[in-house]
């Protein structure tokens, strides 16, 4: 080996050992003294022996104790009131038909649809009401297909239902008319 790669080699052990020495010093909780020595051919050791009376090469390190900080004291007390309750507004309307609508001559078909907010969540559906009573089952689906509807005038209402039955919110009633021919007797 030559002289240049023994003092690269000399020069990385000795990083190598500087590393783990002051790993090795964090873990210790009291300072304690290392000494760095140097030999004639120029390799370095660290140790927490002294060196012996001939090196003069020798150099003491203190390493500093460990930077510590007591924890917070916590004071026993009251507990920390509950958060309040999120009054979330609710918004279910009926966009179409629009109220006093009138459905054209033909055979009784047309469309609801819902604007709600917020959009539901998994446990929620969708119940469209006409006359008072549930028209089809609880759905996702923001809007219905109505059809063969009798002509007269008609009560239409969304119920906003968690998926236990019980009522989020409710629109306000709309009310359509549908025309049909009528058959002459």
């Amino acid at each position: 080996m030559n002289e240049g790669h023994r003092k690269r080699f000399a020069y990385q052990t000795a990083r190598r050992l500087t590393a783990v020495l002051w790993a090795l010093c964090t873990v210790a909780a009291a300072a304690t003294p290392v000494y760095k020595i140097t030999d004639d051919n120029g390799n370095v050791v660290f140790t927490d022996q002294p060196p012996a009376v001939n090196a003069e090469s020798a150099k003491q390190h203190t390493i500093r104790p460990l930077n510590t900080a007591e924890p917070l004291a916590i004071k026993p007390g009251e507990p920390s009131p509950a958060p309040a309750a999120v009054n979330i507004p609710f918004e279910t309307r009926i966009e179409q038909p629009a109220d006093g609508s009138t459905i054209p001559m033909g055979p009784g078909n047309f469309s609801v649809s819902v604007l709600i907010s917020p959009p539901l969540t998994d446990a929620e559906h969708l119940q469209l009401e006409m006359d008072g009573a549930p028209y089809g089952a609880p759905q996702r689906q923001q809007q219905w297909s109505l059809s063969n509807i009798y002509r007269g005038e008609h009560q239409l209402r969304v119920y906003r239902l968690h998926s236990s039955q019980a009522q989020v919110d409710v629109s306000d009633t709309s009310t359509v008319f549908v025309l049909r021919p009528s058959v002459a007797r």
